[in-house]
């Protein structure tokens, strides 16, 4: 017989919270009211400090969850965070250390979310996206799917030092479409609109649009030759 707070693989805890026996949850998280953590979900994970990375990472023994927030299957939240009321975070979704997330915010299917990352209110990243590190994003915007941000435009791969994050920062109700790709120190301000599939190289003031991605067309470097197609 099952007891009260067991009931079909379902743990519920002393603040209401449900967590499901499959899911990994570390002792020093603090879980709010009503929170769900789904099965294989990993929460309060500490990341791996190991010779091969170029920054140190910051391991913190505490992870707020806040009033009924959603922890989706297989999505890691990593320890020194905090998530805001009625959050979700989507399947297979990871949330690194440092990161702040407003109340309402949605984090889409295998979104990736770096360390230090500020989000304000009722922000919507779907599923794919990848918002690096250092990153701040404003009120209530919008991110379509698979667009991509980095903080680091550096490519010497020979003797690489990481130099700390130079990441975008996105002003309140911005609106970014699905692959667009926006690089390390751009700002974008408030209300701007960034097109599906648009390579932004510098800054969008407020409430303008960026839009294309123009492609260079450069001569090939062997010869070209025509291909005869044959009826058969």
């Amino acid at each position: 017989m099952a007891t009260p707070s067991e009931t079909w693989g379902w743990t519920i805890t002393s603040r209401g919270a449900r967590v499901h026996t499959l899911a990994c949850v570390a002792p020093w998280v603090r879980l709010g009211e009503g929170v769900i953590v789904h099965p294989f979900a990993v929460v309060g994970r500490l990341p791996d400090d190991v010779p091969a990375l170029a920054r140190k990472p910051v391991r913190a023994e505490w992870l707020e969850i806040g009033v009924g927030a959603v922890i989706g299957p297989h999505s890691v939240v990593y320890g020194g965070t905090k998530i805001g009321d009625g959050c979700l975070i989507g399947d297979a979704a990871s949330v690194r250390e440092g990161c702040d997330i407003g109340h309402g915010c949605v984090i889409g299917r295998h979104v990736t979310v770096n360390y230090d990352v500020t989000m304000d209110r009722m922000v919507r990243l779907q599923d794919f996206t990848h918002i690096t590190g250092g990153c701040s994003i404003g009120a209530e915007s919008f991110f379509g799917v698979g667009v991509i941000t980095s903080n680091d435009r550096r490519v010497d791969l020979g003797d690489y030092h990481f130099p700390g994050a130079n990441a975008p920062h996105f002003g309140a109700r911005v609106m970014v479409g699905s692959g667009a790709n926006v690089l390390a120190g751009v700002r974008v301000g408030d209300g701007a609109l960034i097109g599906a599939g648009a390579l932004v190289v510098k800054d969008v003031p407020p409430g303008a649009k960026a839009l294309g991605k123009p492609a260079e067309i450069s001569q090939p470097v062997v010869e070209f030759r025509k291909v005869e197609h044959h009826r058969v």
